[in-house]
């Protein structure tokens, strides 16, 4: 398998930029990076907006690269068994939807793609508030733009986002339903 995969990259760093990990390969090269332009004013931080993520990774369009973005819906079926207190088990499934990013990255020369999947996470509240909605598609077009292309990604909004925070009651943290499927 390890020979498999060292072959393959010996042949793209032989073909350059005519194949896709070649061209991504001499993309990377150029350490390009997002601009952090726009501040979170909840956070009082600075990160790399959906526009300076795109900007950054249309200098791969020099080595034949491009992108598609699109939304999926997906049902995700998990297969639950409750036991009765008589111990007899009742099997049924549950159908949960949930909504993904998928970002492709394509080459001008070859067929092969570069696919990733980043969920929309969003408070099960919130499914109904389309600027909710919005903002957590754009974040999960960004990171899947930053996860195919290999951006850094210097965003302190997310950084801060994820730090854990002292509860003040364990029905606040019970209400909370996001959707982290992937």
């Amino acid at each position: 398998m390890k020979k498999q995969s060292a072959e393959i990259i010996a042949q793209a760093y032989e073909e350059g930029e005519h194949s896709l990990i070649g061209a991504l390969n001499k993309f990377q090269d150029l350490n390009i990076k997002a601009q952090k332009s726009s501040t979170n004013p909840h956070f009082k931080s600075k990160y790399s907006d959906l526009t300076s993520v795109i900007n950054a990774v249309s200098h791969g369009a020099e080595f034949g690269l491009s992108f598609t973005q699109s939304i999926e819906y997906k049902n995700i079926i998990l297969d639950r068994v409750q036991i009765k207190e008589d111990g007899t088990q009742i099997k049924y499934q549950e159908i949960h939807k949930d909504i993904f990013v998928t970002t492709t990255v394509n080459h001008i020369a070859v067929s092969n793609t570069l696919t990733c999947s980043v969920p929309v996470l969003i408070n099960a509240n919130d499914k109904d508030n389309p600027q909710k909605m919005g903002s957590a598609i754009t974040y999960a077009k960004r990171y899947g733009l930053q996860s195919l292309y290999g951006l850094a990604s210097d965003d302190d909004d997310g950084n801060l986002a994820s730090q854990s925070k002292p509860m003040k009651s364990q029905n606040k943290r019970a209400s909370e339903d996001f959707i982290i499927n992937g």
